[in-house]
């Protein structure tokens, strides 16, 4: 890594890792995918931060990106920390990503009450379309705490 990169390089090392990832992704390549966020993060936290770039919000949606990998590789605790790194972000862009993640992992976990506050946050931020992005074996989980709830 070369910290006597000039800023628009570093951003553009960041960004290219952060699509290698996005391509992992897609693929279905998550570890790949995982290793690549990784290398985007770091990266990012060692050099854009003094760069003045908008690190934070470069550092946030790879939170977010690596969150999602993180989930697909059943790693949820992992997937809490990166999805929490990004909610902040998240909710200023009004998507609902990082909140999904995180109750998801949360629900997968058995941390209900979790769950049942970033599920509410998800729908707050998305709509009801965002129980399509659920994944099938936990939508009926997500209706019955959320019907708890209501109750």
């Amino acid at each position: 890594m070369d910290m006597n990169a000039q800023p628009d390089d570093l951003e553009s090392r960041v960004l290219d890792l952060a699509n290698q990832a996005i391509a992992h992704q897609a693929a279905g390549e998550h570890r790949q995918a995982a290793k690549h966020w990784g290398r985007a993060i770091a990266l990012a936290d060692s050099g854009l931060a003094d760069s003045g770039l908008g690190s934070d919000d470069i550092r946030h949606w790879l939170s977010a990106g690596a969150a999602e990998t993180l989930y697909r590789l059943g790693d949820y605790a992992a997937c809490i920390v990166a999805a929490r790194a990004a909610q902040e972000w998240s909710r200023q862009q009004h998507a609902p990503l990082a909140a999904l993640l995180l109750g998801q992992a949360q629900l997968r976990l058995g941390r209900r009450e979790a769950a049942l506050q970033a599920l509410r946050e998800a729908r707050a931020l998305g709509g009801e379309a965002v129980w399509d992005a659920i994944d099938l074996d936990l939508r009926a989980a997500a209706a019955r705490l959320l019907r708890s709830d209501a109750a």
